[in-house]
């Protein structure tokens, strides 16, 4: 293996695949690599056999790693798919009623492990203190995420594609730092970017129940519509999730998601979600809750938003 990796090219260590093997765990194999030559300039050729030669030896591990690799050099050509949600008007029977949702584009999916990890990498590598992030496998939702893992990962997500970061603090790109339950009102966002940013209260709302496109309420006990026992399952759950009518998956099936507000009267942000765990009988898109913006719970990630 020594002969075929050094003729692509033999540097020395550098901060990608420390930041890589940090993010999985595999820090002890830091020098196995260094002697064998591996550096950021082959990092996208390495194969799972050639991790194993390495030291690299749960296969799991091995997945992770090529997929970071590869994604670290795509020039942001893959990555979570975005579902563009044309705008309208909160019903009557939400707390958000009346409220005035604008066109704006929703991740599919929540984010999930192996995009976590790969933007994490290239984060750290470009000026980011990004920690935290945990899941059940590499194409499950991350959690473990607080509300300013969440903020700052949209932020490299964006400048590792090109487009202007939506977060600032105090004039700055927001990369680094976290301020406490208060503190998270130092962070502004700019509303007129095109990057990455966490959906708005009112926007995961208007996409979890379908939009204009909505046909009914999420109901729970409701056998018999595409709103069943099904709607139940998810990738917690080691299940096939599904999808609303707008073909967003797990909005209230899965884990619990950031939004961007502030709740005021308890110094917190909210999620939404409603049914990996359950903190009331009012369950499903409708619930609002909040938590401190520096909690990491099992059950809490995000999904990102854009604008158009």
């Amino acid at each position: 293996m020594r002969s075929r990796l050094n003729q692509v090219g033999k540097t020395p260590l550098f901060k990608l695949l420390k930041a890589a093997l940090t993010a999985t765990r595999l820090e002890r194999l830091i020098q196995r690599f260094t002697d064998e030559g591996i550096s950021d300039d082959i990092l996208d050729q390495l194969k799972e056999e050639d991790l194993e030669k390495l030291g690299v030896t749960r296969m799991g591990d091995r997945k992770r790693l090529v997929s970071i690799f590869q994604r670290l050099f795509s020039n942001g050509v893959t990555g979570t798919a975005m579902v563009e949600v044309k705008g309208g008007t909160l019903p009557e029977d939400s707390e958000l009623k009346g409220t005035v949702v604008k066109t704006f584009l929703i991740g599919r999916y929540p984010v999930l492990q192996e995009d976590w990890e790969w933007v994490r990498v290239w984060g750290i590598c470009n000026g980011y203190d990004l920690g935290g992030g945990q899941a059940n496998g590499s194409f499950a939702p991350v959690s473990h995420v607080n509300w300013y893992d969440a903020v700052k990962w949209c932020n490299a997500r964006s400048e590792h594609e090109g487009v202007e970061p939506v977060y600032n603090c105090e004039g700055e790109i927001y990369r680094k730092g976290e301020f406490g339950s208060n503190g998270s009102k130092l962070i502004q966002q700019n509303l007129n970017s095109t990057g990455y940013r966490l959906p708005l209260e009112a926007e995961w709302e208007w996409a979890a129940i379908g939009g204009i496109l909505r046909e009914h309420e999420f109901n729970p006990t409701e056998i018999g519509s595409q709103t069943n026992e099904a709607s139940l399952l998810s990738w917690r759950n080691l299940r096939e999730p599904v999808s609303n009518e707008l073909g967003i998956y797990s909005m209230t099936s899965n884990v619990w998601e950031w939004c961007w507000e502030h709740d005021n009267f308890q110094s917190a942000h909210r999620i939404r979600s409603g049914l990996f765990s359950d903190f009331g009988e009012k369950r499903g898109s409708r619930l609002r809750i909040s938590r401190s913006p520096e909690s990491r719970l099992s059950a809490l990630g995000f999904r990102l938003a854009r604008n158009v």
